[in-house]
């Protein structure tokens, strides 16, 4: 009795993965560069205010090139 025989990890899981994994640096870059740059010039309210913004921002940065084709490279790497 296999109870995994119909779960099978097909390429459109891998296809999936890296594009990921970029969202998640891109928006931990934005937030960093943010500290970087603002983090001790800011009080601190305004600081933890403005963190949800700085990675919403780093979420478009990532999602204007997956949608003028940089997916597509991904799919050509697998």
């Amino acid at each position: 009795m296999d109870i995994f025989s119909g779960l099978s990890i097909g390429g459109s899981l891998l296809y999936f993965i890296p594009p990921m994994l970029l969202l998640l640096g891109v928006m931990v870059a934005c937030v960093a560069i943010y500290k970087v740059l603002l983090g001790n010039i800011l009080p601190t309210k305004v600081y933890n205010l403005l963190l949800g913004p700085i990675a919403l921002l780093g979420f478009f940065i990532w999602a204007i090139p997956m949608d003028i084709g940089f997916y597509e490279f991904f799919r050509a790497m697998f």
